[in-house]
């Protein structure tokens, strides 16, 4: 279930980064988890699947090793979405914006950058897809997914447990059920191979609002939590590329391979 996280973090570690070093940064990830894993990112040619929910949010995500906060937790993003869109924007802490936005119905990523003398600069290329390939996971269907009767208040939304597992660890979600939100068909258009299908097909139906994840060996930690949740309606701006000097990449193969 730590995929779930794997786009996200990858992403965003490297805004900066062509994709073939947004590869090698994603192999080092596998490594460092102990798998045998072949990463491999190539060209999003996926068939348009609009996303079924309007809105946005902004996800708090804490990271832990050997019991102790990692260097860079946590993450802090927002994201925001519409049928044929999505936008990231992770708050750095500095003057200096990066904002990712995504043509999902065109299969273009846009990479944006205000500087902190607000100079505006972006490239456009065409959209990827990380593919994950397990040598040692096991059958696509490992994963382990219950729904329980165990219910808390987040929010002022009624959420539900789920209790989870794979070969990686364990964890607990809770699930705000009234929001019809799939967040793995997010994942999936980001994120596939061998091995994926598992957690793609998790069986969550709503949004995550909180999440804990413990790797099998104890030594790793995830906590998430969803706030600043808008449903219905969305800021067109964060997807507007609308005075941006961007340099267009979309042209060739694959930006920087």
């Amino acid at each position: 279930m730590k995929r779930l996280l794997l786009p996200l973090i990858t992403l965003f570690a490297t805004v900066n980064l062509p994709a073939q070093s947004m590869e090698e940064l994603m192999k080092k990830a596998m490594e460092q988890q102990g798998g045998q894993n072949k990463v491999t990112v190539e060209e999003n040619k996926d068939p348009f699947t609009p996303l079924t929910f309007t809105g946005s949010y902004r996800m708090e995500v804490h990271s832990f090793k050997n019991g102790s906060e990692e260097k860079d937790s946590p993450m802090d993003l927002v994201m925001a979405f519409k049928s044929d869109g999505m936008a990231m924007v992770p708050n750095t802490g500095t003057k200096e914006e990066t904002r990712m936005v995504f043509d999902l119905k065109g299969k273009l990523m846009y990479t944006l950058i205000t500087d902190d003398r607000g100079q505006r600069t972006g490239i456009k290329m065409k959209m990827m897809k990380v593919n994950v390939e397990g040598s040692d996971e096991g059958p696509a269907g490992d994963t382990k997914v219950t729904r329980t009767n165990e219910t808390k208040v987040i929010d002022g939304r009624t959420c539900r447990k789920y209790a989870y597992s794979d070969n990686e660890g364990s964890g607990e979600a809770w699930i705000a059920e009234d929001l019809k939100w799939d967040m793995m068909a997010v994942m999936k258009q980001m994120m596939g191979g061998k091995g994926s299908e598992g957690w793609q097909q998790s069986g969550m139906d709503g949004l995550m609002m909180e999440n804990t994840w413990t790797s099998a060996d104890g030594k790793e930690k995830v906590v998430m939590y969803t706030r600043d949740v808008v449903q219905g309606k969305v800021n067109e701006g964060l997807f507007s590329t609308t005075g941006y000097e961007i340099q267009d990449m979309s042209a060739f193969p694959m930006f920087g391979q």
